[in-house]
């Protein structure tokens, strides 16, 4: 399996009103061709921010970037803005996390899946892109296509919006698909179904998927392998199996103990505390203060550890080896 994705030492700073948040340290992250690499942590984590990164949807004005993004050989960060634009919506493309956000209210689905297809292929006719639009929304499982397409995004469910939003995520046969959160906003069925045909197509075209969640049910049926993310650093990756067979960095640790099990009568155990201010991040492992393990010289910045395909940065996984 080739390397698709390449992130390294990447770095990002918001310029605000009350100066600079570093949101991202030094990360790193790779994703193979046709591969599911789930990434994983508490809300302001600093998961959809590095989605963004990639897709080059972030503000110019307001955001420091640095490091490298490599994306099959080339620089993301240093190619040309209009090079970046081309491939996103082709080799790169999104499904966000709320659909009917995502989706514009005042223009049909015809309307914007046409649009979507303008970008893959500019020679198709109409009847190639309606038969092109009929096709993709069929593979969704939608059974009246027609409809859909005649629809507002207002008219459908959310079910329905979410796969139409997959739909024309696929509809390039991109290389990468980030997927950030898409079934939070749908019940559990829905959602599990929408996992489903995600994973299929992907499959079908070989797809590799940057899957961005907080469930780690979902992630450990869907995911390849796990990257855990906590306040804008990857503080452990592993294959699927491995990480939930043993969990090393406490803070995956304390994630897998937070989640319900039918298998229990006890409540699971919450994590203390809270996720730290970025803006007052200070060196060494950003988890202590909420850790059971912390010692003084957590407070020193921490090594990321590397064996065997997995990576973990605590000094207690590097003091038991």
């Amino acid at each position: 399996m080739h390397e698709l994705l390449h992130i390294s030492n990447l770095n990002l700073t918001f310029e605000t009103h009350d100066g600079p948040v570093h949101v991202l340290h030094g990360v790193d992250l790779s994703v193979g061709a046709g591969e599911r690499v789930a990434l994983v942590g508490e809300s302001g984590s600093g998961k959809s921010v590095t989605a963004r990164a990639i897709m080059g949807l972030l503000p110019d004005r307001r955001v420091r970037i640095a490091g490298r993004i490599g994306f099959e050989g080339a620089d993301i960060l240093r190619e040309p803005p209009a090079r970046t634009k081309a491939r996103r919506g082709r080799d790169i493309t999104m499904i966000f996390q709320d659909p009917m956000a995502a989706l514009n209210p005042v223009f049909k689905i015809r309307q914007q899946f046409t649009a979507v297809l303008d970008r893959v292929d500019r020679r198709l006719t109409g009847q190639e892109a309606e038969e092109h639009m009929r096709a993709a929304l069929r593979d969704v499982s939608i059974v009246d296509p027609g409809r859909v397409l005649d629809s507002y995004s207002f008219q459908l469910s959310g079910g329905l919006n979410q796969r139409v939003m997959i739909a024309m995520a696929l509809a390039s046969r991109p290389k990468l698909l980030i997927a950030d959160e898409p079934g939070t906003a749908l019940d559990v069925t829905v959602q599990q179904q929408t996992l489903n045909i995600m994973g299929n197509l992907s499959q079908a075209y070989g797809t590799a998927i940057l899957f961005i969640s907080h469930n780690l049910g979902v992630v450990r049926k869907f995911a390849d392998r796990v990257c855990v993310m906590y306040a804008g650093r990857i503080v452990e990756s592993a294959p699927t199996d491995a990480l939930f067979a043993d969990p090393r960095h406490p803070y995956t640790r304390a994630l897998l103990a937070s989640v319900p099990r039918l298998s229990s009568d006890r409540l699971p155990e919450p994590i203390e505390g809270s996720v730290p201010d970025l803006s007052k991040l200070a060196e060494g492992c950003p988890f202590r203060p909420r850790c059971q393990l912390s010692r003084p010289e957590c407070d020193a910045p921490v090594p990321m550890r590397r064996d065997a395909g997995r990576s973990v940065a605590c000094i207690h996984e590097a003091s038991a080896a």
